[in-house]
């Protein structure tokens, strides 16, 4: 649901989850910006009922028949004085794996203990899968990536050689995926501050110049990386690495162009020499 309010510090939406059994009770979430003004109102369940209801004026919040509100009293109160959270920045522990002196023993984390993502991409779960599933491989001495068995490798190596050998192979991947979590799909709640319409608009041109570059050059230049994300072939690793040679490709580009004009305006530099 959308609300009639437009301003930058007052546009609400209502998003409610989807649920199997349609007379259950259906969650209900608001994701704002800190600075919007819905935080700043009194804790009382009826002065948030009161704004809501002035923001979708068609939906059954304050009615006389309470049995066909669509939010009970007590739910108000509740949503009222609860605190708020906020989603973390994608954030990742540089190292992953502790090993005694003599690596008969070790630390290692995996999952949420080793790296945090919004829910803006939907990685958080396969990321903590990925781990347990490489440190499993590295402890049983098969290719970590493919799960494999290693020739050159021969006998299970010791606890200390495994978890080094998960940190070598996931904490590149982890990097990665944290900067896909970054520029993946930051504005996909459509928070209506000024800087959040403009970085959008700014998002969507890349996406779309990516995407008709891509299909151009028949697949050559590499479609915007949250694209690239679904081809399960590719590592994380390897869908920024070429999602950073096409941006500096085009950086070059901008800039010889940009040059040139320059020449040409000022040192009458010829089209062709």
């Amino acid at each position: 649901f959308i609300a009639k309010n437009k301003g930058p510090k007052d546009f609400v939406r209502f998003g409610l989850l989807p649920m199997i059994d349609n007379e259950s009770c259906r969650p209900c979430n608001v994701i704002t910006r800190p600075s919007h003004d819905i935080w700043k109102l009194e804790k009382d369940g009826e002065v948030y009922k009161e704004w809501f209801q002035k923001a979708f004026p068609r939906l059954p919040i304050q009615t006389n028949d309470k049995s066909k509100a669509l939010f009970p009293d007590e739910e108000w109160d509740r949503f009222a004085k609860a605190e708020y959270t906020s989603f973390p920045p994608a954030q990742r522990c540089t190292g992953l794996a502790a090993v005694s002196p003599q690596g008969q023993a070790g630390v290692v984390l995996v999952g949420d203990a080793c790296h945090a993502f919004s829910p803006d991409i939907g990685q958080g779960v396969n990321a903590g899968l990925a781990d347990v599933v490489a440190l499993g491989r590295a402890l049983q001495g098969v290719n970590v990536l493919t799960g494999k068995e290693d020739e050159k490798k021969g006998n299970t190596p010791a606890v200390g050689t495994a978890l080094k050998t998960y940190e070598h192979v996931r904490s590149p991947e982890i990097k990665a995926l944290i900067r896909l979590a970054r520029f993946g799909s930051p504005y996909q709640y459509n928070q209506p501050l000024y800087r959040d319409k403009i970085g959008k608009m700014l998002w969507l041109s890349n996406l779309v110049l990516r995407l008709m570059l891509n299909k151009l050059t028949f697949g050559i230049i590499p479609k915007q990386c949250l694209l690239e994300a679904q081809n399960q072939k590719q590592t994380f690793r390897k869908i920024m690495r070429k999602a950073d040679t096409t941006t500096a490709g085009l950086v070059g580009v901008l800039l010889a162009g940009l040059w040139y004009t320059v020449l040409r305006k000022f040192v009458n530099f010829p089209l062709v020499v």
